[in-house]
């Protein structure tokens, strides 16, 4: 079974689950420009308007990771948003109805459609979580900012065999090689550099997380900006 992913900058991701699509962390602004810094250098890919989704998780409650910019553009009525308790409150400051909010922290599973979310630990602010989107024979891992920590090996019970990692070293963040030990200390078959090429004060070259899986049985794939891939 073929899995569709669509990075959209930053933390940010498309899912394709059937005929469901998961849409987390969206930074679809410039909303971290502040008088020139942190401008980004990413076009974005998709209006926030035009987000076709059934369901938006923010894994923290961090502006590159839930954007009030981004998610009042969203189309409120039909998507559902998920998050973590922080993330749950920051939606209701900003008119999101309840009954369109559903809790997902660690160790919480959300059904969408034929998929499993499993919220699982990301060592970053207290109640930030990292996600595994399960969906038919694909487990992806999306680790969401994180410092490297042994916590993140419980996810191996889930037995993901792709990661998408962070790689960028701060701002709470692991390096590219952490990123490339926890992808060895998991076992993926596939893995995915992240948070990188958005805003210049904060990006890693991810040619150098490739060169930390040489000698490995793991894939390492960088994925195109706003560009659909099917990974089988």
């Amino acid at each position: 079974m073929a899995f569709e992913v669509t990075w959209i900058g930053q933390g940010g991701y498309l899912f394709n689950l059937g005929d469901k699509v998961l849409c987390v962390d969206p930074y679809l602004s410039d909303s971290m420009n502040n008088d020139g810094k942190f401008s980004r250098l990413l076009p974005i890919p998709i209006e926030p308007q035009e987000l076709k989704a059934d369901m938006i998780i923010c894994t923290h409650d961090h502006i590159d990771h839930l954007d009030e910019a981004t998610i009042l553009k969203t189309n409120i009525k039909d998507i559902v948003y998920g998050g973590p308790d922080s993330c749950l409150q920051h939606y209701r400051e900003i008119g999101i109805p309840e009954e369109n909010i559903v809790a997902i922290n660690r160790g919480d599973t959300y059904e969408l459609g034929q998929a499993k979310i499993h919220g699982v630990h990301a060592e970053h602010i207290q109640d930030s979580i990292g996600v595994i989107v399960e969906y038919k024979d694909v487990r992806v891992y999306l680790a969401g900012d994180s410092l490297y920590h042994e916590k993140l090996l419980e996810a191996k019970k889930l037995r993901p065999n792709i990661l998408i990692c962070c790689i960028n070293g701060r701002l709470g963040n692991m390096n590219y090689k952490e990123a490339a030990q926890l992808a060895m200390d998991l076992e993926v078959e596939i893995a995915i550099p992240s948070h990188y090429g958005m805003v210049a004060e904060n990006t890693e070259d991810p040619s150098k997380f490739f060169r930390c899986l040489k000698g490995t049985s793991i894939i390492g794939m960088e994925l195109e900006h706003g560009v659909k891939v099917r990974i089988p």
